[in-house]
């Protein structure tokens, strides 16, 4: 090995005050070198390349604190300044040093430790390692007690004595490369992401242990380890996934705008001759934002959970981008059924179980009614609430004539100007689209990712469980509403199995004695575009919920933006590393009937039950 090159002591100077100012640290160092440190950490991750690998380096960028170093570089004085840093308050400081073996029979992680020293930490290595044997069966990890904690051809980064003294512990992990062919440099892609995925979650995990063993520091869960703050190349493809997704506006170039018309001739036509549906023309071109959409570069995100949120949500605008393209076809249907997916036996049980037990349409008792105007009134002193809560945001309500009934478009709540309904949903509507629909898009506006707000991969199916959710809480849920519900699951499979636009709409009215009005709008938006199975998903939401709260989930999580069950445990990560804010609440859970209501479902209820 050639001479030792020193890091300048003014550059050590300059990271250690960085560090003092307890911002992010970002640092180039001599020869392609970087140093990260997200946050105080009790902990750094070390890789000393001979030739920069920019997939091994990829793996310690996974970490909230990491050195990506040439060997020829001497870094023990910037080492030793970093810890005494961190020692003034931390007792004692771990470095994790990793490095490839390149061999391609090589299938072990090599970690070695000193003898009785950290065991914890060891163990949470090598269990966290070896779960790659579930995809890759050779895997194994073993611990080497007093094994060489450095690759053979280097020195030792400190050595035993003054670890001891210093009260730093120094761990080596000798890193099988699994995910590429050594001899001709190719990456196996999809491995590779599982593999960055547990190198993550392990040394998060070991991190974690070290530091409950060997500190009085208090850390409630191991991901509090992780990254805190979002990088430039991040925030850059979260927000032009962002743009795709609304520039698509992929609902409305999904539904008629003739449906009004139609329904008048299908009457008219004594409903024996099916509807001509007339949609928007589409102004953009799927292929070039598909092309603009894989131009994203998701591959370059080094946290592996908000890169799986995004690629999940790429996928999703694809298939939706594939969909417009297939508009009018039967093409359209089978996308869309691999999208949103095709009813399951329990989602079909549970709908035929509501109207089995609500076979009539329930009769509204109050004789008191809101027209638009008086509606209004009562939203607004519910958006007047939460404009207290998020001044610069904007939210408003508004009387028009081009909106069918009320709905949520942003920060707006939208009434049609001819609306008439009872006095007694009024407040369960306020809650289903206010307290649901805009505070989540306002929480998610206050987060760093537009995903918040624009919502995640599949987000429809958790809000409109959660909005259902509400006005069961403020005792507004009611027997027409449950049967809406189920009456689209029931549509969509006939639909799926074949049955035609008549057919389907005659099977609601007379098997399930829905009005003909509401049969047609239901048929209507199940085979709009050529088939879409979307609606099944707001009761599967609705059972997906109350099975999630019954097992102890967080509700008020949910709360935090618009995504789907399926990623609450990816939002409770991301809450505990603090990349997410936590939410503002829907002031309706301070009362204390929605309180006992919420016990009830804690405990358990059936859908049918929710009725009051």
């Amino acid at each position: 090995m050639g001479k030792k090159v020193h890091i300048n002591s003014e550059i050590i100077e300059e990271i250690c005050e960085k560090i003092n100012s307890d911002a992010p640290l970002n640092y180039e160092l001599p020869k392609n070198g970087w140093l990260h440190i997200d946050k105080f950490l009790p902990f750094i991750c070390i890789y000393r390349f001979k030739e920069p690998d920019v997939y091994f380096s990829r793996l310690l960028k996974t970490q909230a604190s990491y050195l990506i170093i040439d060997e020829t570089i001497d870094i023990t004085k910037l080492l030793e300044a970093i810890r005494l840093i961190i020692s003034e308050k931390f007792d004692t400081f771990l470095v994790l040093e990793v490095w490839p073996d390149v061999k391609n029979e090589n299938t072990k992680f090599n970690i070695n430790c000193p003898e009785n020293v950290a065991t914890e930490t060891a163990i949470a290595l090598k269990e966290g390692f070896s779960k790659l044997a579930n995809t890759y069966p050779n895997v194994s990890a073993n611990i080497h007690a007093n094994g060489l904690k450095h690759p053979k051809h280097l020195q030792p980064i400190a050595d035993v004595e003054t670890s001891k003294k210093t009260g730093m512990l120094l761990i080596g992990v000798e890193v099988p490369v699994l995910y590429k062919n050594s001899e001709t440099g190719e990456l196996y892609s999809l491995f590779f992401r599982e593999f960055y995925s547990v190198f993550s979650e392990t040394i998060k995990r070991a991190v974690y242990e070290f530091i409950r063993v060997q500190t009085k520091d208090d850390f409630d869960n191991y991901l509090m380890l992780g990254k805190t703050h979002i990088d430039e190349i991040t925030t850059k493809a979260d927000a032009e996934l962002a743009s795709i997704s609304e520039g698509m506006s992929f609902l409305l170039r999904t539904t008629p705008v003739n449906s009004n018309e139609e329904w008048e001739k299908f009457k008219e036509n004594k409903f024996k001759k099916i509807p001509s549906f007339k949609y928007r023309l589409i102004s953009i071109d799927p292929e070039l934002e598909k092309r603009n959409l894989y131009n994203i570069a998701i591959d370059e995100i080094e946290d592996p959970t908000i890169a799986f949120i995004l690629r999940g949500k790429r996928l999703e605008i694809e298939k939706q981008l594939t969909m417009l393209e297939e508009r009018g076809t039967q093409n359209f249907k089978f996308v869309g059924e691999s999208l949103y997916g095709v009813i399951n036996k329990n989602l079909l049980k549970e709908a035929k179980k509501i109207l089995k037990k609500f076979p009539k349409r329930e009769k509204m008792k109050s004789a008191n009614r809101f027209n638009c105007t008086e509606f209004a009134k009562h939203a607004q002193e519910e958006i007047d609430y939460y404009n207290s809560k998020f001044p610069n945001l904007n939210l408003s309500v508004e009387i028009r004539n081009d909106v069918a009934g009320i709905m949520v478009s942003k920060t707006k709540l939208l009434i049609n100007d001819q609306i008439s309904l009872d006095a007694n949903r009024c407040d369960a509507l306020i809650q289903h689209e206010v307290g649901t629909h805009i505070l989540t898009y306002c929480n998610g506006k206050r987060q760093p990712l537009q995903q918040m707000f624009e919502g995640f991969e599949g987000y429809d199916q958790l809000q409109e469980g959660l909005a259902v959710i509400a006005e069961y809480l403020v005792g507004g849920l009611t027997v027409n509403r449950l049967r809406l519900l189920a009456g689209r699951v029931i549509a969509v499979q006939s639909m799926v199995n074949g049955a035609t636009f008549i057919e389907t709409f005659k099977n609601l009215c007379k098997k399930y004695s829905f009005s003909e009005r509401i049969a047609y709008y239901i048929t209507m938006r199940v085979y709009r575009g050529g088939g879409l199975t979307k609606d099944a998903v707001y009761l599967a939401g609705l059972i997906d919920l109350l099975q999630y709260l019954k097992n102890g989930g967080n509700l008020e999580n949910l709360y935090t933006g618009k995504f789907n069950i399926t990623h609450t445990a990816l939002i409770e990560e991301l809450l505990y590393r603090k990349v997410l804010k936590k939410p503002e609440l829907p002031r309706f859970l301070e009362r204390k009937s929605v309180q006992k209501r919420l016990k009830k479902l804690y405990k358990g209820l059936e859908i049918v039950e929710l009725v009051n």
